[in-house]
């Protein structure tokens, strides 16, 4: 058996261990999350290459009588430099790669990987502004791999299509907590219930854009910024319920996603 591979990887993060070595978490396309051990102290070459939210060919050493996997090279192919000049992008990317471990890929390692790895390039080549909505975008289009982002093109109870000329651009719809859908007013007039979102027609048409256009259509969609609060608070809201515990890159953020 060959115990030495080389796949793609994400460094999502590292831990001390011991006074010299580190634990390092690694998400990669055919595996997922591997834990594997970093050797070598301050004066490690590795200590430069392998840090947090960088891509790319890493080496692996499976030792199956300690059950330890150890890393044996690392070439970087992205060091995402502008993360460290922006606090917003660190704690966004954060959050992505705590939403990743802590759900174990959605259940499919190739579809996460690609997620994260296309959302850290994009956000990396972004300014501040942009990556908030690349974060919500990301975190959108991750409930998609969950199995649970809500259908946002149709009112969840009657039907009513929210894109049609009968559904006025002025309405307003309301995102249904306990059905995990989006009702028209009319509809949610004949609930007695009082869990609902309010979400105007340009953050339930941004949700739409998301699932439904091209990503370079899906940015292109200008919202204001009370859309973007209600799709903030609809987005975070979605993501820790569904994965299943509270997420510490949101809990101490201090305000800052």
């Amino acid at each position: 058996m060959n115990r030495s591979s080389s796949k793609s990887a994400i460094i999502l993060n590292l831990k001390t261990l011991g006074e010299n070595n580190s634990s390092v978490t690694i998400l990669t396309p055919e595996d997922g999350i591997i834990y594997a051990t970093l050797y070598g102290g301050p004066k490690s070459r590795f200590r430069s290459l392998i840090s947090p939210y960088n891509t790319g060919r890493i080496w692996l050493y499976e030792n199956p009588e300690k059950n330890q996997i150890k890393i044996s090279d690392f070439e970087p192919e992205n060091f995402h430099l502008s993360f460290s000049q922006s606090l917003y992008k660190t704690y966004a990317a954060a959050l992505a790669s705590e939403l990743t471990i802590k759900t174990h890929c959605g259940g499919s390692n190739q579809q996460a990987f690609t997620l994260l790895q296309g959302f850290l390039d994009g956000m990396d080549l972004c300014t501040e502004d942009q990556s908030r909505l690349g974060l919500i975008r990301y975190l959108w289009r991750y409930l998609q791999l969950l199995g649970v982002q809500p259908d946002t093109s149709c009112c969840g109870l009657c039907g009513t299509d929210f894109f049609t000329s009968q559904f006025a651009y002025d309405k307003i719809s309301y995102y249904n907590i306990s059905d995990n859908c989006f009702v028209c007013s009319d509809c949610l007039s004949r609930q007695n219930k009082t869990d609902f979102g309010q979400l105007n027609y340009g953050s339930v048409y941004y949700l739409y854009g998301i699932t439904n256009l091209s990503p370079k259509e899906a940015r292109n969609i200008k919202i204001d910024k009370s859309s973007y609060e209600q799709l903030k608070q609809i987005v975070f809201f979605l993501i820790e319920n569904n994965a299943g515990c509270k997420l510490n890159s949101i809990e101490t953020s201090m305000g800052i996603l």
